[in-house]
C-alpha cells in the first residue's frame, strides 16, 4: 500500500503487489518506487531498465495509454504526498544522500553517504549493472571539501587513487576528507563497512601559483 494514499489506486496497488516493491506512489506522470530487499538485488544486478520493464509488464496498459507516458523514480522513502520534496523527485539525482557530517578539527570531515537508487550516471555507466564510477566518487569528495572545509584553489590533478570495491545502488559509505592547505592536497577515503572502497588524493592550486 502507498504511503499517503489511504484508498490508492488501481495502478498503484498493481505495482505495490509486485515483490520487487515495498512502496509506490503515483504523483502526475512519475511513479514513485521505494524498491523491496529483493528489488535492491535486482538492481544491482541488472539495472533500473529491468525493473521497470518487469513492472510495466505486470501493470499492463488498460485502459489503453495509462502507461504510455509513465515515468520512474527510484527512492529510499516516499516524500509526503503534496510535498515540495515530492516535487523534487522529478529532478535529475546527480548528489549524494549525505548525513552525520562530523568536522575533526580544522581540515578534517567525515560523513556518511549513501549512493541513491536513481543516480543519472547510472544510466550510462552501466545500464545493466549500475557501478559508480570513480570519477563521481572523486567529485563527491571534492564537492564536500569546497563546502565544508573551504577547499579552494584550481583543481589540478588525481594522484595515487585506489577503487578496490565496486560502489552500487543503496550502499553507505563512510567517507572521510582531510584537507592540507599548505600543500593544496586533500586525500579522501571511502569505506564500505570495515572494508576500503576507495582512496586517493587530490591536488589543489592558487590563482597565482
Amino acid at each position: 500500500m502507498s504511503a499517503g494514499h489511504a484508498d490508492p489506486t488501481p495502478l498503484e496497488a498493481r505495482v505495490c503487489s509486485h515483490e520487487w516493491v515495498a512502496e509506490a506512489r503515483l504523483s502526475g506522470r512519475w511513479m514513485l518506487v521505494v524498491p523491496s530487499a529483493t528489488g535492491v538485488k535486482v538492481l544491482r544486478r541488472y539495472g533500473k531498465r529491468h525493473l521497470v520493464a518487469e513492472w510495466q509488464r505486470g501493470i499492463g496498459m488498460e485502459p489503453p495509454d495509462a502507461t504510455a507516458a509513465l515515468e520512474w523514480r527510484l527512492l529510499e522513502n516516499l516524500p509526503p504526498a503534496g510535498s515540495e520534496a515530492e516535487a523534487r523527485c522529478s529532478e535529475t539525482v546527480r548528489s549524494p544522500l549525505v548525513t552525520g557530517l562530523e568536522h575533526r578539527e580544522a581540515s578534517g570531515l567525515g560523513c556518511s553517504v549513501r549512493v541513491p537508487y536513481d543516480l543519472a550516471i547510472f544510466d550510462g555507466h552501466f545500464p545493466t549493472i549500475p557501478i559508480l564510477p570513480g570519477v563521481v566518487q572523486v567529485d563527491w569528495a571534492v564537492g564536500l571539501a569546497r563546502t565544508h572545509l573551504r577547499a579552494g584553489g584550481q583543481f589540478k590533478g588525481i594522484t595515487a587513487t585506489k577503487f578496490r570495491r565496486l560502489v552500487q545502488p543503496g550502499m553507505n559509505l563512510a567517507l572521510t576528507l582531510e584537507h592540507r592547505p599548505e600543500s593544496g592536497e586533500l586525500r579522501f577515503e571511502y569505506l564500505l563497512g570495515e572494508a576500503l572502497a576507495s582512496t586517493g588524493r587530490v591536488l589543489f592550486r592558487g590563482t597565482d601559483d
